[in-house]
């Protein structure tokens, strides 16, 4: 949505000032316009208007789960309220409108945010210049919040990114500081659903021979165990299942036995040895279950002779002692912080040296400068960075980007199998190659956006047609204290 209408005639002057100079200079002053970008006058780009599109898979259900369409077959949600821009959750695909023509994309995490952590920033966007970028996340970031709350803040800031980059005719990553790699390696976590050791093996056989170095297995301990005497023990009517559970683990005293911690590792040998050579790839476990500190520890160190490269989200990323207490008692390295906003939630962990890396999540953090941020402030501490994800292509190369501007880090996660319409909503094809994003060069983003191949996926009220006009005045108190 680029339009050249500030050009101004400037070849029809160059051509009148190199004729009154002599015709040997024509062709210098006609080759320095082809370099210089005319689509935009950046300091006059003002925001005019913010839309969203709540992606909600093929049919426009509810309920995507992780993005792979897992709604379908439920009856469609009744159209949102007009001029909200949408009544409940789903993947937000946010754009920001200037008065230049030029709009730029961003998105919230894929799995439920609500629009209206998008949409209680508009009134607070309107009028700016978009190339602000550090300005206006100021202005907005108090109204985020941890988990998928941060990630409206996020979704925003990744907009202004795009729009910048293409206001300048820069990627994203030039904007950070210039990049450290040329692209980003991936780490794979599978989804056979198939509860056969056979399926589960075979599905990571396929990804490392598609050219992935690092691998993760989700191991919730409680199916594993369940029905298997002495191996758990928790209060009466718990079985150990985490979802839908609020509860912090301490709450939940759920405890495992040796014998439980080493049927647990027996079943992770089992899926290895039938993995063959491919078990030699790096792999860490995740979603364990809200198990006590004690059992986290006897666990992993269970876990130790499966070589485990990382223990992620043993217990919540804000606990900075328990994890301290985990991180010294193991000799497995351990991670944590996908749901931590902003760099300083997660100083204390990197100043008490809690984990070996932390895992904030680049929708979630509140953006690329502040993913920037975090990775320098937890090498000031020697700690390492790899990055949780769950996103669309616009996500993924808004994280790209970020990451090549970020010196301190190891992998980003690649969720699949991934929808079909992920590779039709942008131009980026198959965006990660051999286990590999290469980083996007083009300004901006670097990629092009198919709304039309949106539309579709888009429930009535919900797509970048529908206005979000109710938002355009809604504001609230600004300060952090009186």
């Amino acid at each position: 949505m680029s339009t050249s209408k500030n050009a101004f005639g400037r070849r029809s002057l160059l051509r009148k000032g190199a004729a009154a100079a002599g015709l040997g200079l024509l062709a210098d002053l006609e080759a320095y316009p082809q370099n210089v970008n005319r689509d935009s006058s950046p300091s006059d780009l003002k925001i005019t208007d913010m839309r969203i599109a709540v992606l909600r898979g093929p049919g426009g259900q509810g309920g995507e789960g992780r993005m792979g369409g897992r709604g379908a077959g439920r009856a469609p949600l009744p159209p949102a309220t007009p001029g909200a821009g949408a009544a409940s959750g789903g993947t937000i695909i946010v754009r920001i409108d200037t008065n230049q023509g030029i709009s730029g994309y961003g998105q919230t995490i894929g799995d439920g945010p609500q629009p209206n952590y998008v949409l209680m920033h508009k009134a607070r966007l309107l009028g700016e210049n978009p190339c602000n970028v550090d300005k206006i996340f100021r202005k907005i970031k108090m109204h985020g919040g941890y988990n998928r709350q941060g990630s409206g803040v996020n979704a925003i800031e990744n907009a202004l990114w795009d729009l910048a980059g293409k206001a300048y005719a820069v990627p994203i990553y030039q904007m950070l500081g210039g990049k450290f790699r040329d692209k980003v390696r991936m780490y794979s976590e599978g989804d056979p659903r198939s509860n056969s050791i056979a399926d589960i093996a075979a599905d990571y056989r396929e990804r490392v021979a598609s050219g992935f170095t690092m691998l993760k297995m989700d191991l919730p301990v409680a199916p594993i165990l369940r029905g298997k005497r002495g191996t758990m023990f928790a209060p009466e009517g718990y079985d150990g299942d985490q979802r839908g559970e609020g509860l912090e683990n301490f709450y939940q005293g759920l405890e495992l036995s040796d014998k439980g911690c080493e049927l647990v590792a027996d079943y992770v040998a089992s899926v290895k040895q039938a993995m063959g050579d491919a078990a030699d790839v790096p792999m860490g476990h995740d979603h364990f279950g809200h198990l006590t500190a004690k059992s986290c520890i006897k666990l992993a160190n269970a876990l130790e002779r499966v070589t485990p490269s990382t223990l992620e989200d043993m217990v919540p990323w804000f606990r900075v002692e328990e994890w301290k207490l985990i991180t010294d008692s193991v000799r497995v390295s351990t991670l944590t912080g996908e749901d931590a906003y902003l760099v300083e939630s997660l100083e204390p962990l990197c100043q008490a040296r809690a984990v070996d890396y932390i895992h904030p999540d680049h929708l979630v953090i509140g953006g690329c400068l502040e993913l920037k941020k975090t990775a320098d402030m937890a090498a000031k501490y020697s700690v390492g960075m790899m990055v949780h994800s769950n996103a669309t292509p616009i996500g993924y190369a808004a994280g790209a980007h970020a990451i090549a501007a970020c010196q301190n880090f190891l992998a980003m996660e690649w969720h699949q199998p991934q929808p079909a319409w992920h590779k039709e909503i942008t131009d980026a094809g198959d965006l990660v190659v051999k286990g590999y994003i290469p980083v996007p060069t083009g300004p901006g983003l670097g990629i092009k956006v198919n709304e039309e191949a949106m539309r579709p996926l888009c429930r009535q009220g919900e797509f970048f047609t529908d206005p979000t006009t109710y938002w355009d005045s809604q504001v609230g108190g600004e300060k952090a204290y009186t």
